[in-house]
């Protein structure tokens, strides 16, 4: 799985590619979490390029939103694949993750 990362003003936007699963969910967690050690206050992970999230992927998802929670930051999700938001509002994640669609990113 291909990550990149770039500055949006005072947020960091990852943008994974590919598949976010059990055997590649790994390289996100280490990506949030340099990110998380930094304390960057605001991180949108833009899911459009993610063609598939298991439940490994949303156990990243939302370990790293706990870790900044911790210091007060901020995730969004950004750009959600319809197929992926049905799963989260499935499981109520959708209460929980600040999701938005931004064209501009």
């Amino acid at each position: 799985m291909k990550i990149t990362v770039e500055d949006k003003g005072t947020a960091k936007v990852i943008r994974p590619y590919g598949k976010i699963d059990i055997l590649t969910s790994s390289e996100l967690r280490s990506t949030l979490g340099e990110l998380t050690k930094k304390k960057v206050m605001k991180i949108i992970v833009d899911l459009a390029q993610v063609t598939y999230l298991d439940s490994s992927g949303l156990a990243t998802l939302l370990e790293s939103l706990k870790n900044l929670k911790e210091y007060e930051g901020k995730m969004q999700l950004a750009n959600v694949p319809e197929r992926i938001l049905k799963v989260l509002s499935l499981m109520k994640l959708d209460l929980i993750f600040d999701i938005i669609q931004d064209d501009t990113l």
